[in-house]
């Protein structure tokens, strides 16, 4: 008779821990995925911003074909063209020169690959393009 109750107490504190554990799955709260260190989930927009500290992403992913916004937030103006300083031969369509503070200018990418640009006028200020 005492085994029979052991047994018994066994087999509720099984099928309790097992409603505990469904119960307590269905009622988590969901966590949304972490976000994407692209400019865009698509990758056919991505801005740059331009600030008195540099280039911000420093790295920027986007499809061939996309478009990119480059944003002046510096107190001085940008030029915005493409590696290596000064002849900006690397990919010719991130030549879009000057940028002047507060202002925004687009640009259209075609050419697949990884690019460096800089801001001409302080050639030290750098940062990366990848196209794909």
């Amino acid at each position: 008779m005492k085994k029979l109750w052991i047994i018994g107490t066994i087999i509720l504190i099984a099928i309790a821990g097992a409603l505990w554990f469904v119960y307590k799955n269905n009622t988590s709260p969901t966590t949304a995925p972490p976000s994407s260190s692209t400019n865009s989930t698509s990758n056919n927009t991505a801005t740059i911003t331009y600030s008195d500290s540099g280039f911000s992403p420093s790295v920027t992913t986007i499809n061939s074909g996309g478009v990119v916004s480059v944003t002046n937030n510096s107190a001085t103006e940008l030029q915005f063209d493409s590696n290596p300083h000064p002849i900006h031969t690397d990919d010719t369509d991130l030549n879009i020169g000057s940028v002047p503070s507060g202002q925004t200018k687009t640009f259209t990418v075609t050419k697949k690959g990884s690019f460096g640009y800089h801001n001409h006028l302080s050639p030290q200020v750098t940062g990366k393009i990848i196209v794909q």
